[in-house]
This record gives C-alpha cells, sequence and structure tokens, in this order.
C-alpha cells in the first residue's frame, strides 16, 4: 500500500508515501469502506458533515520547539526530483484561516524550504489559501499558517477535494470518519490544528514577503514554473514522541495525488 523507509540519513524520523493513495484498495482502506463503496461514502459526507471537536491537548504537541529551537534541518524533508528540483519540499495539507470570517481552509500546496526557519509556499493568486492570507494583509496583519505532516487520512481527502471557499474541510472529514475531528490550539499562531497529526509547522505569512519558488516536479509530468510565492517564517515545530514524517508524492501520473485528486 505505500512506503515507509525506516533509517534515513540524517533524521531518526522515519519517512512514510503511498500510503494513503498508492491504489484505490489503498485509498477505500483507509476509509473502511470496499473500493465500490468510496462514492457513496463521499456522498454521506458531503451531506452530512460532522463539525470538529475542540480539545485541550494532543499528540502533535506531546514535542514543541519554538524561537532557536526551530530548526526544518531536523525533518526528513526529501528531494523528489532529484536533479531537478529547487530543493527540499514539503508536501502536505497547509491550513489558513480567513479574517473575515474565521473560517479555516485546507489544501495542498508544495513547499520549498529556504533556511532553518523559512520557506517559500506555492500559494497561487486565486487559491483559497492564498485568498484567506490576503484577507490579512489586507489588514497589515501577518497570516497564520500551519502545515500538516502525517494528519489522519480523511483530512489529506477532504484537502484535495474541490470545495466552494467558506466550507471547513474538517467538517468533511469528520463526515468520512462519521465522528468529529480532534482539533487542539496551534503552539505560537491563532489556528486550530487536528490533534492526531504526526508533525505540524507553524508560521506566518508577512505582506509583500515573497522569494522565488520552483521548478518542482509536477503532477503534469513537467516541471513546475517558476515564480515569486508567500515567503513562511516558521515560528514553531510541534510533533509525536516518535513521529513519522508523511510526503505526499505529487509527480507525474499514476502518483498519490492524481488518484486521490481523480477519487
Amino acid at each position: 500500500f505505500g512506503f515507509l523507509f525506516d533509517r534515513v540519513e540524517g533524521s531518526r524520523i522515519p519517512v512514510a508515501t503511498g500510503a494513503l493513495g498508492a491504489s484505490v484498495r489503498a485509498y477505500a482502506t483507509a476509509l473502511a469502506v470496499e473500493p465500490d463503496e468510496i462514492n457513496a461514502k463521499w456522498e454521506d459526507a458531503l451531506l452530512n458533515p460532522v463539525a470538529p471537536r475542540a480539545v485541550a491537548t494532543g499528540p502533535c504537541q506531546e514535542v514543541v520547539h519554538k524561537g532557536d529551537a526551530v530548526d526544518l534541518a531536523t525533518l526528513p524533508i526529501p528531494v523528489w526530483t532529484p536533479g531537478k528540483d529547487a530543493g527540499r519540499y514539503i508536501t502536505s495539507v497547509v491550513a489558513t484561516r480567513s479574517a473575515e470570517t474565521g473560517v479555516q481552509n485546507y489544501g495542498v500546496y508544495r513547499t520549498l524550504v529556504l533556511g532553518k526557519d523559512r520557506m517559500v509556499c506555492n500559494l497561487s493568486p486565486g487559491r483559497q489559501g492564498r485568498q484567506c492570507c490576503d484577507t490579512h494583509h489586507a489588514r497589515g496583519n501577518p497570516a497564520p499558517i500551519a502545515f500538516l505532516i502525517g494528519a489522519e487520512p480523511a483530512v489529506y481527502y477532504a484537502s484535495v477535494t474541490n470545495l466552494p471557499l467558506g466550507v471547513d474541510e474538517v467538517a468533511i472529514a469528520g463526515g468520512l470518519n462519521r465522528a468529529p475531528v480532534e482539533m487542539v490550539r496551534a503552539a505560537t499562531v491563532d489556528l486550530m490544528v487536528p490533534s492526531r497529526t504526526e508533525i505540524v509547522i507553524e508560521g506566518l505569512v508577512y505582506p509583500g514577503e515573497v522569494a522565488r519558488e520552483g521548478p518542482f516536479g509536477e503532477f503534469a509530468g513537467y516541471m513546475g514554473p517558476v515564480g515569486d510565492r508567500p515567503v513562511v517564517r516558521v515560528t514553531a515545530i510541534t510533533h509525536r514522541r516518535d513521529p513519522i514524517f508523511y510526503g505526499l508524492a505529487s509527480q507525474m501520473p499514476p502518483s498519490e495525488s492524481t488518484l486521490m485528486q481523480s477519487l
């Protein structure tokens, strides 16, 4: 169903990929249904969302690194297309929040590591994550952002779904689970994050601060373009005591991301 690399050079943290979307069978297994029941499961979730539930603490904050202790080099972030990608890329669920409505948004955006506490996220103009950040920037404030690495499967599946802006993807994930997703307040930014996530990277996106992002080996089978994208200043890294780093394989079909999106 996927790969788990348990001996990773330079890190004690294992790396997993492919487990969520290696096949239709893997996808169905994560939803606890048979492959021919996937559509019915989605129909039920969309018609019957389940609001998330706030909790005081969660496994994702068993270990908390803030300030000078933040160092992205401690995480085994892969180079997905060796020799061609601009560097190490996080391919995870990205959480943002509208300053106008307070509703959070979830999507998957490739994110290039620039240094120990800086990244550049491919929040393209028009995408919902960028729209949420713009609502904060319009008020002259930095936008909170969080990267959810190894969230529960339903959160990933809901996050890659093309839902209208203002629909909380975590409520749809709750519908897929038929139970509320437990959420805990982030350690340093004004966001709620799924408490059972393996690793959470928290940060702020400041108005007008951009850097060059790309190229990146994309789902279309070509290198994604280079452009100016928002910089993320990392404020905290939190994780379980023995986390697993999950990377979403987002290359040309057949790939994990394309299978998840098509389903």
